[in-house]
């Protein structure tokens, strides 16, 4: 009777995780014997590391020709790429069929507001927004309603503006672009978002007010309340079940902690932050700019679910998420990203997780080549070691539940280049 006792209670144990109930003090009892039951968010879980395939992507990128793919295809790598464009802020997709100027004859929604009364984006709040198609040579040089007469010489030389030659003229083989763009001019939030997988488009191709489209009552970006625009961008996208929203360097947006907390807790498929965007890091002479671990941590602190994303932006320089996929498919990389079966990294060369295997109470983590790997959790950096294996004991209450609410895990070559999972989460 002893030993069937003990066998029940290990095995209720050791399933907890997967089949645990939210309430924190909920237990599972029999015979006596209470054990704690928890809920663990471990986007790594049911990975075979032997079959998988690391694939390259970024969750922020912009390509805007030919020249640029070649670069961010034979020297920076991507092979996944949701190209993240604005002015407009629309998707490049189907990429081989968009043409230099294309969106001069826009085919979604602009906002419009005659009112100039009021200063910066709170001139957008009491706008309508005006659907497709849209287009601007008719709009600025309309004889009655124009104002092209009102341009300088030198702009009107440039009208009416024609469609060009396909953008990409040679997209590899062996590269997956998908849906997305990032947006901007929130009037309540000083926000960039990007949507990778969805087809939602904002804004027009005159941001800084060349033609006077915005003095003349036009959007430049979306004009819209920042639920708003997320919630048409959750609406549009390619896959249900794939893809979301990023918020995009947070620190160099000046975005409050409450603000970022509100937009996680609108949906669960906004997914999360940029821990690591390049353009900030290395354009503005303040390299802290381009970081967002401190405001990371702080987030997973509340138990929420927030994963990293490390993105070059403009550059050619760094900041890739690798994707771990079954199979090379447009689906099953935005699928990833929902997921957060990814990594990040600064160069995504030399270092790579192996392994991340959550096991009971031991998590276990593989390199390819021996790096300083780190465990942090919410009480700060929980062990530190080099090596190419080494394993994490998960500290325990009394009652057996978790001590911590999250680990996750950095690793840092002795060249520089460091990679971060995503969270593991321990929910009460």
């Amino acid at each position: 009777m002893e030993k069937r006792r003990n066998f029940i209670k290990k095995l209720l144990t050791s399933t907890a995780v997967l089949y645990g109930m939210s309430n924190k003090y909920a237990f599972a009892q029999i015979m006596g014997t209470k054990v704690p039951v928890f809920k663990v968010d471990n986007p790594y879980e049911g990975i075979d590391w032997k079959k998988i395939m690391y694939v390259p992507s970024a969750s922020h990128v912009h390509i805007e020709s030919q020249e640029k793919l070649d670069k961010i295809y034979n020297d920076f790598k991507l092979r996944h790429i949701p190209i993240s464009n604005y002015y407009p802020s629309a998707p490049y997709y189907p990429a081989e069929k968009v043409k230099y100027n294309q969106f001069l004859v826009q085919n979604f929604e602009q906002l419009y507001n005659s009112d100039n009364s009021k200063p910066g984006n709170e001139k957008w709040e009491n706008g309508k927004l005006i659907p497709g198609p849209i287009d601007w040579n008719k709009i600025i040089m309309d004889a009655d309603k124009g104002w092209y007469n009102e341009l300088p010489q030198n702009v009107k030389e440039r009208l009416p503006i024609k469609t060009g030659d396909y953008i990409y003229k040679k997209i590899p083989q062996d590269v997956i672009i998908s849906p997305n763009a990032e947006h901007h001019g929130f009037t309540n939030a000083p926000l960039h978002a990007c949507a990778p997988g969805s087809l939602y488009s904002s804004g027009n191709f005159d941001v800084h007010d060349v033609f006077k489209t915005i003095e003349h009552g036009y959007a430049p970006g979306t004009g819209l309340k920042w639920q708003v625009a997320f919630q048409k961008m959750l609406d549009n996208l390619l896959f249900k079940d794939a893809g979301g929203v990023t918020i995009n360097h947070p620190t160099w947006s000046g975005l409050h902690y409450d603000q970022v907390i509100e937009m996680l807790d609108f949906d669960k498929r906004v997914l999360g932050i940029e821990i690591y965007n390049d353009t900030c890091a290395t354009n503005y002479g303040e390299p802290e700019l381009g970081w967002a671990l401190k405001l990371w941590d702080e987030i997973l602190s509340t138990n929420r679910r927030c994963l990293g994303f490390c993105v070059p932006d403009h550059t050619i320089g760094r900041g890739k998420n690798i994707l771990l996929v079954p199979s090379f498919t447009e689906y099953d990389c935005l699928k990833a990203y929902r997921t957060g079966s990814f990594f990040g990294a600064l160069t995504g060369e030399t270092i790579k997780f192996t392994n991340i295997m959550l096991e009971k109470d031991r998590l276990k983590i593989g390199l390819n080549s021996p790096g300083t790997i780190r465990f942090v959790t919410n009480n700060g950096e929980a062990q530190k070691s080099v090596a190419t294996e080494t394993t994490f004991q998960i500290p325990s209450n009394s009652n057996g539940t978790p001590a911590i609410s999250y680990v996750r895990v950095e690793a840092i070559h002795e060249n520089g280049e460091q990679i971060f999972s995503q969270p593991i989460r321990f929910l009460g």
